[in-house]
């Protein structure tokens, strides 16, 4: 087994045994979590295809299997369902038990603060590629919620942004040469801002905040 493909497998294990605990029956879901995982995962996968093509990332092919889809190795598709399920199981699990991190906070104004935050460092930074179109998503999508959708729980949402750091820094670290001196991600220098949460570039964090909320939109779509 490969190194990538060792690393989504612990990170599912967990939330997915746990889905059939007779207390949180997330399995319940699993007949929505096709199309939700679907329709997530399509725009992501379509990016990584451009941004690999144009050089911007790219993957270190000692630690990932020979198979590819395009131009990307099976374990990166892999990635866009494994990780949302995480997610999505971990979310649940937060608002079946009604755990929160906030009270009483104004998340339109949070949203709109980063909404503002994103925009001046775009307008004001030398930014790259990946920054460039990671930092406008993560806008495009929160408008497009806040505005037109405005289905989505924020209190909920950031306390999920919260909880799922910790799994974040170790399965993002872990991808980018945190652990065992094993890169399996490497991205371009000049088309990102260079600043770093250890091996994980910051951009990553907004990406992570942006596929999490596009996962959470799909799943109120059809979690009727």
């Amino acid at each position: 087994m490969n190194y990538y493909l060792a690393v989504l497998l612990i990170s599912i294990s967990i939330p997915f045994i746990f889905s059939f605990h007779k207390k949180i029956k997330f399995y319940k879901k699993f007949n929505i979590l096709p199309k939700v995982l679907m329709f997530s995962s399509f725009p992501f996968i379509i990016w990584d295809f451009i941004f690999t093509d144009l050089g911007i990332w790219g993957f270190n092919k000692l630690h990932i299997s020979r198979f590819y889809i395009y131009n990307l190795p099976i374990e990166e598709i892999l990635f866009f369902f494994f990780i949302p399920f995480c997610c999505l199981f971990t979310c649940f699990v937060l608002d079946k038990y009604r755990f929160t991190f906030f009270k009483n906070i104004n998340f339109k104004f949070v949203n709109s603060l980063l909404i503002v935050s994103l925009s001046i460092i775009l307008i004001l930074s030398d930014f790259g590629l990946y920054t460039f179109v990671c930092f406008s998503s993560c806008i495009l999508i929160l408008l497009i919620e806040n505005i037109f959708i405005k289905k989505i729980d924020y209190d909920l949402f950031y306390t999920l942004f919260l909880v799922i750091f910790v799994p974040f820094f170790f399965v993002n670290g872990a991808l980018t040469g945190l652990f065992f001196d094993k890169t399996v991600v490497w991205y371009n220098v000049e088309s990102i801002l260079g600043f770093r949460i250890m091996t994980i570039p910051i951009e990553d964090l907004f990406y992570s905040h942006q596929l999490m909320l596009t996962n959470l939109i799909f799943f109120k779509k059809y979690d009727n």
